[in-house]
């Protein structure tokens, strides 16, 4: 445990703490991309252990599940343009089903989860479809050539317009907007800088007349010019984690090999052993020459075989560490935000009080990491659907996508009582501070599509046609059993009055 606190609590060489831990700068600028490639390495590495995956599934599943919900919906709902929300409603479903849009969301929130960024690269083709597509983080590199690294005004007294660092350039002012990244031996610009307020870029100002990028950044300020790992405050705890992991595996394979050795003979000791081998010489041993033995499972003995092995018991110790496994994935757990038994998949340390209350940060984490999420992809949806427009491809006209707004619902984010919830909302309901199309919509339904569906339900039940035998046992389930009298049951014998029983 002393090993485990000196390299895991983040102390420096004077055994002092005073510093967070994590909250040192994470790149080298005088290794350039390199640096930052080994950050990205560091998130390949965990992702691939047994608990860094499992908690960067479940996060997917949280953020992006099967895909988002994209509703188009007219901007004036008092005077809708009902042709161009059926137009775009129509190119949408195309473009999203050939771009593989929810298996791409998906991916991105792999990608942010493990490498803390995702290069969006947009590809205007000639027949007026965005196709989109990803560049690696890793594949962003240093110009040779750019004259933007050196901008200490003490040597240059006017420095350069731009700044370039880990393969990223930027305005060199107090904005520090993303102008370009540096990838494949080329520059491809920022699309928020080159197309203002959702505006298609000009040709000119795409790279090779084509090309755009959008950078997705995760786990770091804004003014970063690089993302970062979700595991990256964690990392020194979780390569422990490995590192014990990968011993107490080696540690339990020596014991079981060792226990498995066992002595040929019990009752007679190494020479007479060698005896028996010599008697067992093959016909070119009858020379004189040894040239092979045939020798039984599995070892030689050396000592008498009346002395007694006492192995190591297999597995033994493996309690007490396998107990410093799990508080160390705990530990990481609350670093990362996550319900403990998401990344160490152990339940038996938690009951359904304290489950609740740790799913509670890790809520408001997804319902921000969603928000994010939507924002990104509607400036990609927005950008398909005007560069549709501007090629006139299905009849889209730039009139029509400024009469209709995008409406995305990610997946909800459940708790594990609902009718807790349920009772909140309804409350809410009751005192008029709720209303119906809201809470609908919290629960991905629409009020006027389930109304009009509603009313459509309603025309198309049957009356009873009047007279009909099923008209007064429409409450009974099933068909109409036969009515069975019981004389014994009739009014006047059970009143001791048999005369008045229905002569037939």
């Amino acid at each position: 445990m002393e090993e485990l606190g000196a390299t895991c609590s983040g102390q420096n060489d004077e055994g002092q703490d005073t510093s967070p831990h994590g909250g040192e700068e994470p790149y080298d600028v005088n290794e350039g991309t390199l640096g930052v490639n080994s950050v990205m390495t560091l998130g390949d590495s965990l992702s691939r252990v047994c608990w860094g995956a499992n908690a960067k599934d479940n996060r997917a599943y949280y953020i992006a599940d099967t895909g988002h919900v994209v509703t188009v919906k007219p901007k004036n709902e008092a005077n809708p343009n009902a042709a161009a929300v059926k137009k775009v409603e129509k190119f949408l479903e195309k473009w999203m089903e050939e771009n593989s849009w929810h298996l791409r969301q998906s991916e991105v929130s792999h990608r942010c989860d493990r490498h803390g960024e995702v290069f969006d690269l947009l590809y205007y083709d000639d027949d007026g479809v965005l196709r989109v597509y990803f560049a690696e983080p890793t594949d962003l590199e240093d110009d040779p050539e750019s004259n933007n690294q050196d901008v200490d005004p003490g040597d240059n007294p006017r420095p350069s317009e731009f700044i370039d660092l880990f393969g990223v350039r930027r305005t060199n002012d107090i904005r520090y907007r993303p102008v370009g990244y540096f990838i494949e031996n080329d520059w491809f610009p920022d699309l928020k800088y080159i197309a203002p307020m959702g505006s298609v870029p000009s040709p000119d100002k795409l790279n090779s007349g084509k090309v755009a990028v959008q950078h997705r950044k995760r786990n770091v300020l804004s003014n970063d010019p690089r993302g970062l790992t979700i595991y990256w405050p964690v990392r020194e705890e979780m390569i422990f984690a490995k590192k014990l992991l990968a011993n107490l595996m080696r540690v339990s394979a020596f014991q079981a090999a060792f226990g498995a050795i066992r002595t040929i003979n019990a009752s007679q000791g190494a020479d007479q052993v060698r005896s028996w081998l010599a008697s067992q010489q093959t016909a070119g041993g009858s020379s004189g020459q040894r040239e092979s033995f045939d020798f039984p499972a599995a070892s030689v003995v050396t000592v008498p075989g009346t002395i007694k092995y006492e192995f190591p018991e297999t597995g033994a110790g493996n309690s007490n560490q396998i107990e410093v496994l799990v508080a160390l994935l705990r530990a990481c757990a609350a670093g990362m935000k996550l319900p403990e038994f998401m990344l160490t998949a152990n339940v038996s340390e938690g009951n359904f009080a304290s489950t609740l209350v740790s799913e509670g940060p890790f809520h408001k984490g997804m319902k921000y990491e969603q928000y994010k999420m939507v924002t990104e992809d509607e400036v990609i949806l927005m950008q398909a659907l005007r560069y549709a427009a501007s090629k006139g491809v299905e009849d889209i006209t730039e009139s029509d996508v400024d009469d209709i707004v995008l409406h995305t619902q990610p997946p909800e984010v459940q708790t594990r009582n609902r009718a807790e919830e349920f009772d909140f909302k309804k409350e809410l309901w009751d005192r008029g501070e709720l209303s119906g199309k809201t809470w609908l919509a919290s629960e991905k339904l629409d009020r006027e599509s389930e109304q009009a569906q509603r009313q459509s339900e309603l025309k198309s039940e049957l009356e009873l046609p009047k007279g009909s035998s099923l008209a007064t046992t429409a409450a009974l389930p099933g068909p109409v059993a036969k009515k069975k009298t019981d004389p014994m049951k009739e009014k006047g014998v059970s009143k001791g009055n048999p005369e008045k029983i229905t002569q037939k």
